[in-house]
């Protein structure tokens, strides 16, 4: 439960980093709340509908419980297609648009300010898009996309389970279906997987959790679940050595993505000093021998043997 009440409130922010139309339906709900405008009996349910479970959504309480009603199968984000956003904004801005743009008054401009109202709110729905992300998505790839290439070309990409940041693995499967990966898009896309339930065991999803902080960096919060992971591994180490050793930790996920299948990885290049120090941790600790195969920009790739 701890694990999905962290969920509930670090989703929020990441769900309207991608979408602000729940934002729309807040202001619809105000407004009408606020004017105190009369409707009939079926818009007064959709108004109270849309309010409660948009409350629901938006505590990380109720929205944790949500998330269990719905199963871990599905993410925070999924919990939104319960709150009728859509249909709430569709009524909404048609009622405010007859409203303030008067069309009750048979002036003959009625419709140059219908025509108006239009254009405001076209540019309202757009300004709450994300079509800044989109323009920017391609440059962003390109390092990914090297990285891709440059693994197609090694003779140990054929032999091995490729472990990487999620923009590599992408690339790498745009670019060819001959690297096999340690883990697919359903991985971080549960509804690429459709209506199979099956999981990844817990070892690997610990494995994408600690990836996705390197690639991300210090501003990353670190996912509960990969907090708890690493205190319960820091638990049967009996060296006398500081539980919280940031060296110990990353040698001990390094030979778990060895034991998981995976002996050729990619690390984002800002990291190597910490990579070759957990490489000689787990030499060291473990047996396991890795080296650096090469670089390209952005990414650094090894293997293990």
């Amino acid at each position: 439960m701890r694990e999905l009440l962290q969920s509930a409130l670090y989703g929020l922010g990441g769900y309207f980093q991608s979408n602000h139309m729940a934002v729309l339906a807040l202001g619809v709900l105000l407004y009408f709340a606020a004017a105190g405008r009369t409707s009939g009996t079926r818009e007064k349910r959709l108004l109270a509908v849309t309010a409660t479970l948009l409350a629901a959504a938006l505590f990380p309480g109720s929205a944790a419980i949500l998330m269990l009603y719905q199963t871990r199968f599905y993410s925070y984000h999924w919990i939104w297609s319960l709150v009728p956003v859509t249909l709430c904004i569709a009524w909404g801005g048609t009622r405010l648009l007859w409203e303030l743009t008067g069309q009750q008054r048979r002036d003959g401009k009625a419709a140059w300010r219908l025509a108006g109202g239009l254009a405001v709110l076209l540019a309202l729905l757009l300004l709450t898009g994300n079509l800044g992300n989109l323009r920017s998505a391609g440059q962003d790839r390109i390092p990914a996309r090297q990285a891709a290439v440059y693994l197609e070309e090694l003779p140990e990409s054929r032999e091995a389970l490729l472990w990487g940041p999620r923009a590599v693995l992408e690339e790498v499967r745009r670019h060819t279906g001959e690297i096999r990966l340690l883990y697919g898009r359903n991985m971080w896309e549960p509804e690429a997987a459709a209506y199979a339930y099956d999981t990844y065991p817990m070892e690997q999803q610990r494995l994408f959790d600690w990836m996705e902080t390197l690639e991300k960096g210090e501003a990353y919060e670190i996912p509960l679940g990969l907090k708890i992971y690493l205190e319960d591994v820091a638990a049967v180490w009996e060296d006398g050595q500081d539980r919280g050793d940031q060296v110990l930790a990353d040698a001990y996920m390094l030979q778990s993505a060895f034991r998981q299948g995976s002996a050729l990885w990619v690390f984002p290049a800002r990291v190597t000093d910490r990579v070759a120090l957990a490489c000689g941790q787990m030499e060291q600790e473990y047996g396991l021998r890795a080296r650096m195969l090469g670089e390209t920009e952005g990414y650094t790739v090894w293997a293990c043997e």
